[in-house]
């Protein structure tokens, strides 16, 4: 997708951070026509080939207020993740009673952060994993959400690491357990156990003879419904691995900056809803839904367009690291990362067109 706006030229071939995904890679390029260019991305490929969304209902703000059935209420506001200055501006939205802050999250990995708030765990950068990981293990769509995480990982010292990744889509709780079991099983019974049981269990003489083990968690890591005894079984494992060897578990959340932002600012993280529970909805969505399950809203700003399905209406905005400089934090927490300015245009921020809303 070739942005609305001017190309600014200083920045054609230079590389950039994405701010495509969590992942938010510094290596992506801005090509001469403004599509971005980073290698073996599905995300930055489908982003180039889209087409940019227009407005659609040209009484955008009146419907959403329409729609919202009261104008004297907070506003009910999700989004999978903002950039800073956004965050902080929905943070004291937030703080001062004008919306109702959600953030739309795959249920594995917020199970997941919650297990981890509450409890702690043992955690790394990816280029500490790239360095020194020498057995990789990856539940959930890893490949899927962040196509260019395994290549950062290859890119360390150690070489082509596939050979050490084993990948186990969906994991279930009585997979877990059976894995939990099997380590405590002597050396002999391993051997046997490993042979006749799939899964993490089939994998117990890898994990036993690892010296420094990074368990990646993606979306859809767990079976529906065993998100959180799953997510604190595997986070134990991870603990009392640490026991006798190195084991770090590392995801990577799209919300982390407006989660970090709202904490530091209000000492409350917002609230968090997966996307297949359809019972709710929202007056504003702020970038795309997560998946085509998501809850509907009767105005969406910015992202792709998903239709009346999900938006009743749509207001195109400007992004951070495409059309407007900012600032973002890496989805595993690890780094504050600049985003850059490739292209000029007159779009209005996210927060202009909530501000709008509000003041009416």
């Amino acid at each position: 997708m070739n942005p609305s706006g001017r190309l600014d030229d200083t920045i054609v071939n230079q590389s950039i951070v994405c701010p495509l995904c969590p992942l938010h890679c510094d290596d992506v390029r801005v090509g001469d026509t403004g599509d971005l260019i980073a290698d073996h991305c599905s995300i930055v490929d489908e982003f180039n080939s889209s087409s940019p969304s227009s407005d659609r209902e040209p009484t955008t703000l009146d419907s959403a207020k329409r729609l919202s059935g009261d104008n004297g209420k907070r506003w009910r506001l999700v989004t999978t993740g903002v950039d800073l200055a956004t965050a902080r501006q929905l943070s004291d939205w937030q703080r001062d009673g004008q919306i109702d802050l959600t953030i739309e999250s795959d249920a594995s990995i917020q199970a997941l952060l919650e297990v981890i708030s509450r409890d702690g765990i043992v955690s790394a950068t990816i280029a500490d994993v790239a360095t020194h990981a020498d057995l990789i293990w990856t539940f959930g769509r890893v490949d899927e959400a962040w196509p260019r995480l395994m290549q950062k990982i290859r890119q360390g010292p150690r070489g082509d690491a596939n050979e050490n990744v084993c990948r186990f889509g969906e994991c279930s709780a009585d997979s877990l357990s059976q894995f939990a079991s099997a380590t405590r099983l002597n050396s002999g019974s391993v051997t046997n156990a490993s042979a006749e049981t799939s899964g993490p269990a089939g994998q117990i003489a890898r994990w036993s003879s690892s010296k420094y083990t990074a368990i990646l968690v993606g979306p859809g890591a767990f079976a529906t419904g065993e998100e959180s005894i799953s997510a604190a079984m595997l986070c134990r494992l991870v603990r009392l691995r640490n026991a006798d060897s190195r084991c770090v578990l590392v995801t990577l959340d799209s919300a982390a900056t407006l989660r970090s932002v709202c904490l530091w600012k209000t000492n409350e993280s917002p609230s968090s809803i997966a996307p297949d529970n359809t019972d709710v909805t929202f007056d504003i969505r702020l970038g795309s839904p997560l998946n085509r399950d998501s809850c509907p809203s009767a105005l969406q700003i910015g992202g792709i367009d998903p239709g009346p399905k999900l938006a009743h209406a749509y207001r195109s905005s400007s992004i951070a690291g495409l059309h407007r400089r900012g600032m973002t934090i890496r989805g595993d927490g690890s780094v504050s990362l600049p985003l850059a300015a490739p292209m000029t245009g007159e779009r209005p921020t996210p927060c202009e067109i909530i501000r709008e809303l509000i003041s009416q």
